[in-house]
């Protein structure tokens, strides 16, 4: 069997030609800017999607190289950022009805682009169900993040608590810099008054989350 000699000769050189480029890579700002460019101009994207290509600065600190860690002052700025960013309801209330609040948690809808355009949807969905476990009657649930069964059962119903809640949905960075949580307040994608709703769903005593 003769093999080509074209396909031969790039066996041999394209491994050669990748270890070269890799030790002769610049420091980590440079490949991160480097990285950057190469996504801005190699991916055809529509205004839409172009839109997601342009990181905040919180973003531009998490969006660490390999497997660096957050120094401990980069840290406090993302959650100096976060908290800045936290809008509350007019009404001041930061607890809604937990029944609008169970039906966000299960709606998925909102943000996603189909054919170059942002879906049209009445309103967008939490989506918690996506991530975590509400009912644990439920067998087809999220477990990338720890499970809300039970939230208010633990932890309590107090205003204090309904601060935390809300906060935490609205821009988890605040407590928890650079976490997998979706900034769904600070992101615009859930309205202050739609965050009050998902509180209740998950602190109320009369919500399915906190019945046995």
């Amino acid at each position: 069997m003769r093999i080509k000699t074209g396909w031969a000769w790039s066996v041999v050189v394209a491994p050669v030609l990748i270890v070269a480029g890799c030790a002769s890579l610049p420091d980590a700002a440079t490949t991160r800017q480097i990285a950057e460019s190469v996504v801005k101009t190699g991916f055809s994207a529509t205004p839409e999607h172009a839109k997601r290509l342009v990181q905040d600065r919180s973003q531009q600190i998490c969006s660490t190289i390999g497997s660096a860690k957050l120094t401990p002052e980069e840290a406090s700025e993302v959650v100096k950022l976060a908290r800045a960013s936290i809008q509350y309801p007019q009404s001041g209330k930061l607890a809604g009805d937990w029944k609008v609040g169970a039906k966000l948690a299960y709606n998925g809808s909102g943000s996603r682009i189909s054919g170059g355009n942002l879906e049209k949807a009445k309103e967008n969905g939490a989506l918690c169900s996506n991530c975590h476990v509400i009912d644990p009657k439920e067998f087809n649930v999220g477990n990338i993040g720890p499970s809300l069964t039970g939230f208010g059962a633990q932890r309590g119903n107090s205003e204090a608590m309904a601060k935390y809640t809300y906060e935490k949905i609205y821009n988890a960075w605040a407590y928890f810099p650079c976490s997998n949580m979706p900034r769904l307040g600070s992101s615009g994608h859930l309205t202050p008054e739609q965050i009050t709703h998902v509180v209740a769903f998950l602190i109320d005593p009369q919500s399915p989350v906190n019945k046995k």
